[in-house]
């Protein structure tokens, strides 16, 4: 009998403790670091021949006023590499249309001028959580993402935009 309760307390001590494992350890994650992404964007652009201007200010049709983070100079877009403080600031972010894959917004320039009205232009969102990577793989855990795969995509992400803005708007010279 005390050999039976034995074998009962040890099985539930194991129990409890969570029973085996399957060799895994939970990486963490983390986004891409803005001013990281910023490079990337900037050099992005500047592979297309796009001088770049930074705090460009534009309203979306939700009246939410901001400073974009890139704007393509005499061009009618802007970029948001969105973080988590620019979430708060901005509100309400309308979401990107039906079965696209670019999170594209038209939106306003905003003048210095109340009376004059701003340019219609668009506003590329890019989200930081959709650029999150594994930053603390070790030797026994690759990383399923890291941060080489998440800047690449990043910069695939922002030629794809640009493909379509030059293909569907057209290039100022």
């Amino acid at each position: 009998m005390r050999r039976l309760a034995a074998v009962a307390a040890l099985w539930a001590l194991a129990a409890g403790c969570g029973g085996a494992q399957d060799g895994q350890v939970k990486l963490d994650t983390r986004p891409l670091e803005q001013p990281k992404a910023f490079d990337i964007l900037n050099a992005a652009l500047a592979e297309r021949d796009y001088a770049v201007d930074a705090d460009f200010k534009v309203e979306l049709t939700t009246q939410a006023r901001f400073a974009a983070d890139l704007h393509a100079t005499g061009q009618k877009f802007a970029i948001e590499y969105l973080v988590e403080q620019d979430r708060i600031e901005i509100g309400f972010i309308p979401p990107p249309a039906a079965g696209s894959r670019l999170h594209v917004l038209q939106a306003t320039a905003v003048t210095a001028e109340a009376d004059k009205p701003g340019e219609t232009l668009y506003v590329f969102f890019l989200d930081d959580r959709s650029y999150e990577y594994q930053f603390n793989p070790t030797s026994e855990n690759r990383a399923d993402i890291t941060l080489a795969e998440v800047q690449s995509r990043l910069k695939r992400d922002v030629v794809d935009f640009l493909t379509w803005y030059e293909t569907t708007q057209g290039r100022a010279p």
